[in-house]
């Protein structure tokens, strides 16, 4: 239901569908609590009350979420969400992309543009979208990632590189070189 760049459409989703992605992610033991950063234009009524709510259903998830401040962030989740300034009666018009902010750098995971009558409605849409960028493409981001960080290590330095978390048991070893890399035949993305 959350397409990558899905351009302006209207996306009814139900507290069901939040629920199921955000079981999917809760049980997703492997990735842990994953911490979230969270951008919006402040000064733009629309965009500060959908991210109020957007951050209090974050934090209302503690077993698949950690709200953290953008200055925290090392290898989470970057969420922007900004809203279209609306009449007093207008409906929420708003947008979100989410990152993966790892080691090697920002990964783009999903986005959409979306519209619902209240500001609770819509966290709960971008809360549901943002949960299952998260189900769909956490494990190969992540992935991926440490294999770019490792071989920029590698390829740049004529030392031995610290093998990323994810990939010491791939590698059966927490220490490589260039050589040792090369021979293992390196690593798939």
């Amino acid at each position: 239901m959350c397409q990558v760049w899905a351009f302006v459409r209207s996306v009814f989703i139900t507290r069901k569908t939040l629920a199921v992605a955000l079981v999917l992610v809760a049980s997703a033991s492997a990735w842990g609590q994953i911490k979230v950063s969270t951008i919006t234009d402040e000064s733009t009524d629309s965009s500060k009350a959908v991210m109020a709510d957007l951050r209090s259903k974050i934090v209302g998830r503690p077993k698949a979420f950690s709200l953290v401040s953008n200055n925290d962030l090392d290898g989470g989740l970057v969420v922007t969400a900004d809203c279209m300034p609306r009449k007093s009666s207008g409906a929420f018009v708003c947008f979100y992309t989410s990152h993966y902010a790892g080691l090697a750098g920002k990964t783009f995971m999903g986005g959409g543009i979306y519209v619902a009558a209240t500001s609770d409605e819509m966290a709960d849409n971008l809360l549901a979208c943002i949960a299952q960028d998260v189900v769909e493409r956490w494990d190969g981001t992540v992935r991926s990632n440490a294999i770019e960080s490792l071989e920029a290590c590698l390829f740049l330095t004529q030392s031995s590189c610290k093998v990323p978390g994810q990939l010491e048991s791939e590698l059966k070893t927490k220490i490589i070189n260039l050589s040792q890399y090369l021979q293992k035949g390196g690593l798939k993305r």
